[in-house]
């Protein structure tokens, strides 16, 4: 372990490497096929959403588990580099039993934390990956050969068709953050000013009395404290709460947006998307991924009820408004819906018509 870290990330990426597994080949999926439906799929979506990126999008990368991975691992290490040492220094218990005890809690982190990536890689069918905390860097965009041909033989249809379904997600992803200059920075803002609150507590002495709570059970009950979110909603302070809120927010409409453009874009093109929708939302009720980590560390609940809280909401916006009046979510972190107009999307459009009636 470096000088700081908190989490044994070495066991973390062996344990990571050995559940992800092989996972067998790429069944029909091979770059050519996934080069030609993110073309497909960057069509129809531009042309649905009416977004223009201002930059050009990632080509896509077909990818085996090992690969996915190591991108799991970084995105867990970033996401924790500002809490790893205040939590080390926490666990300041003097002489021989001090050292056991970090020894104890980095390994049953690591354990944890290598677990749940490796699940992960197991299941992703494919990530947008994009630098959400520390210095910027060019983002991928990833699918997972084994996991597609994997789900692909669950859900069955036409290959291609599943591809460019699949595709039409994460290449929305894409085009939102390549769009909205501000989206990035504003997600970026929110998970450091998240963290920053929580080290300040940290620095505070509050993790202390925490730390002895957490050390009087299994270590590996006291990680999945810190991986369920618990960890971080008892080191926010009340002026935090929102910021836990604004987060998970914003997290579901771009999740939520991804799935709407997903079926709308498409609804036109075949009527085997319908099916593939009924068959996917079932599988996703029996999956995990990175995505949920990274939100359970952060604190903020994100599962799959906020993911269709937010599709529903772009449902109903568009349903009732269209596209050009959903696409108002995109002129800044103001016109984001507040948590009561995630549910009732009537209250974003009334907040919106009287803005713009102004």
């Amino acid at each position: 372990m470096r000088d700081g870290d908190f989490v044994d990330w070495s066991l973390a990426e062996r344990i990571a490497t050995g559940i992800a597994g092989e996972g067998g080949g790429f069944g029909p999926f091979v770059q050519s096929g996934v080069d030609a439906a993110c073309a497909d799929a960057r069509t129809l979506v531009l042309d649905y959403t009416r977004l223009r990126p201002g930059w050009s999008l990632p080509e896509p990368e077909l990818i085996d588990r090992s690969e996915w991975t190591r991108v799991g691992m970084r995105i867990l290490r970033e996401l924790s580099e500002g809490l790893e040492q205040p939590l080390r220094e926490s666990l300041g218990i003097p002489g021989p039993l001090g050292s056991v005890v970090r020894s104890l809690a980095g390994a049953a982190a690591g354990a944890e934390a290598g677990a749940a990536v490796g699940y992960g890689a197991r299941k992703v069918l494919g990530q947008y990956d994009i630098a959400l905390t520390g210095p910027n860097r060019d983002p991928r965009l990833l699918f997972v050969g084994p996991n597609l041909a994997a789900a692909h033989a669950e859900l069955g249809g036409d290959p291609e068709l599943f591809l460019r379904w699949i595709a039409i997600h994460e290449i929305t992803h894409s085009v939102q953050f390549a769009s909205v200059e501000w989206l990035r920075s504003h997600v970026a803002e929110l998970i450091t000013r998240l963290i920053a609150g929580a080290s300040q507590r940290l620095d505070a002495g509050s993790l202390r009395r925490l730390a002895g709570r957490l050390l009087r059970t299994d270590p590996r009950d006291a990680m999945r404290t810190v991986l369920r979110g618990d960890l971080a909603r008892l080191l926010v302070g009340p002026d935090q709460v929102s910021i836990l809120d604004r987060l998970q927010v914003a997290m579901s409409v771009i999740e939520g947006h991804a799935e709407h453009v997903m079926d709308a874009a498409a609804e036109h093109e075949d009527p085997g998307y319908l099916l593939l929708r009924e068959r996917l939302e079932d599988r996703r009720s029996r999956r995990g991924g990175v995505g949920e980590v990274i939100a359970r560390l952060l604190g903020i609940e994100l599962k799959l009820r906020q993911y269709r809280l937010g599709k529903a909401f772009c449902d109903q916006v568009v349903r009732e408004a269209g596209i050009e009046v959903l696409n108002e979510i995109w002129h800044g972190p103001e016109a984001l819906p507040t948590t009561a107009e995630l549910s009732q999307p009537e209250l974003w459009l009334s907040r919106i018509v009287a803005l713009e009636s102004v």
